[in-house]
């Protein structure tokens, strides 16, 4: 073939029937295909196809070296290597940007075949086939990028097969361990029977039905010594052969060991403050406390002398009746060591601890704590508690804390005016899965400006208040999964003001 008598494309004209139908191939073929003169690489055919992908027609193409619209890299690269590997082997495949008409450049691979004459064996022309891999190459270039991602995450990604035999690791989630102890291994060496088996029954057939698993599974594995280690994420592969019928999964695991550290130094911080502020309460309600105390003790002292006033008259000869007065003596000393077991349960420095408790006697037990301060006040307490059982998991000590920091912000509330019986209600209650608690008092109520920094550290309407109660209490409640909020109407002329405080608590059951 040569560059006269040629159609639009470059192919020739008038050529015999096998020609012509090589040439209607050639023409309606969607790769790119072209001929070569040796030496300079130049263009001598070329098919429609071509001409459709880089933009230039026949003619722009035709007689000039194909190189000359390689990127240079590339263009050095053909020179160097590829020709001349064509020309001592015959075949070679390369792949190469080319420049595109309007100036951009798109990969291309073309396979190159050598044409020699039979008899002197000498270079006629070059056959290129050509495919346009620019989709191809992006991919390649995306994985490639995803690949180094994925080594360099600090999550722990790990590649199983169907017997979820580990046959990867990423090396920088475990730097520091030995991989070459892990890859090979069944996920079952690795770890514990608790999580293998919950992997196995439950969170691979859920990722094998729907695709993916996405949940928080703790593991535990001797490889990964002291690290909390969380399974967060399990990706289904089907097959990629059709003689393969199981699926291969990516499990991708996080190391949450920071977190965990963060938020235990987070819980001692916060029961430090709690602390603090119960001492703080502790001193504001001294007096009371001491008058608390001085009435069982001074009852007991009182049923003492007069039983031994009577013993030394002659009233009493018979020790069966000294019984009424030792069964009174042992009351009031039984309520002292009670308000003492009270004082020293909310002042002790307890670590945090969750255990299963009711909520109705903890809001009993906190009234009778503070019931001096209220009969003091003048104020009275209304409980409307739940007719059920509310059972919740948390720390006791931290939730009596709440429920006295509310109460005493109740009891506040009406020093600011003269108030006709002056009244809080605690009420408990349930609702979408929470335990409820109000703590509502009318009094003057909170301006609307005022309740949005509420619950910041250090505001405060109280003279001789550090403003920490109310901040506390919402870190003790959203430490146990809940929320506290407030709402309030301001009094007005002929009506009273009201506050409410609601606190919510996952609740466990109700019984």
């Amino acid at each position: 073939m040569t560059a006269s008598s040629e159609s639009a494309a470059g192919f020739p004209l008038g050529a015999p029937l096998d020609n012509a139908r090589y040439r209607y191939l050639v023409e309606q073929s969607g790769d790119m295909i072209s001929t070569h003169r040796p030496g300079d690489w130049a263009y001598t055919t070329v098919n429609p196809a071509l001409v459709e992908v880089c933009g230039y027609s026949a003619d722009e193409l035709l007689g000039r070296p194909a190189y000359d619209f390689f990127h240079p890299d590339d263009e050095q690269a053909m020179k160097r290597r590829m020709i001349p590997a064509v020309y001592q082997h015959g075949v070679r495949t390369f792949r190469y940007r080319s420049r595109h008409k309007n100036g951009r450049y798109f990969w291309l691979e073309s396979t190159h075949r050598s044409i020699r004459d039979p008899e002197s064996h000498e270079l006629v022309e070059i056959i290129a086939v050509t495919r346009d891999i620019t989709p191809q190459v992006k991919a390649e270039g995306a994985s490639q990028r995803l690949a180094q991602v994925v080594e360099a995450s600090a999550d722990l990604v790990m590649f199983c097969d169907s017997n979820l035999t580990v046959n990867y690791m990423n090396g920088s989630a475990l730097a520091g361990f030995n991989l070459a102890s892990c890859q090979g291994q069944t996920l079952k060496a690795l770890l514990s029977d608790k999580s293998y088996r919950r992997l196995r029954e439950q969170i691979l057939p859920k990722a094998s039905a729907e695709g993916a698993w996405r949940g928080g599974l703790h593991l535990k594995a001797s490889v990964f010594g002291q690290r909390f280690m969380v399974l967060s994420e399990v990706l289904t592969h089907p097959p990629l052969e059709a003689l393969e019928n199981q699926d291969e999964y990516s499990l991708i695991v996080r190391d949450i060991t920071r977190l965990v550290l963060a938020e235990r130094e987070s819980r001692q911080h916060q029961t430090e403050l709690a602390h603090a502020n119960r001492v703080l309460s502790l001193g504001e309600m001294a007096t009371g406390l001491a008058h608390e105390i001085n009435q069982p003790l001074a009852t007991t002292l009182n049923y003492a002398s007069g039983a031994s006033r009577q013993i030394e008259s002659g009233k009493i000869t018979d020790v069966q009746a000294l019984a009424p007065v030792l069964v009174k003596i042992a009351q009031q000393a039984q309520r002292a060591a009670g308000i003492v077991k009270r004082l020293r349960a909310l002042v002790r420095k307890t670590p945090y601890q969750r255990i299963e408790f009711p909520l109705n006697p903890v809001c009993e037990d906190v009234v009778e704590f503070i019931r001096h301060d209220l009969l003091k006040s003048g104020v009275r307490v209304k409980l409307n508690l739940a007719s059920d059982e509310l059972l919740i998991e948390a720390d006791r000590i931290q939730i009596e804390q709440v429920l006295v920091n509310l109460l005493r912000n109740a009891m506040d509330a009406y020093e600011e005016g003269v108030f006709e019986s002056p009244l809080i209600e605690l009420h408990t209650g349930s609702q979408s899965g929470m335990a409820q608690i109000q703590v509502i008092d009318f009094g003057p109520g909170i301006e609307s400006g005022y309740i949005d920094r509420l619950f910041q550290p250090y505001v405060t309407s109280k003279p001789k208040g550090l403003g920490m109660g109310l901040s506390i209490t919402r870190t003790i409640v959203e430490t146990h999964g809940g929320t506290i909020e407030v709402e309030s109407a301001l009094a007005e002329k002929g009506r009273r003001g009201r506050t409410t405080f609601t606190v919510s608590l996952p609740l466990l059951r109700i019984k």
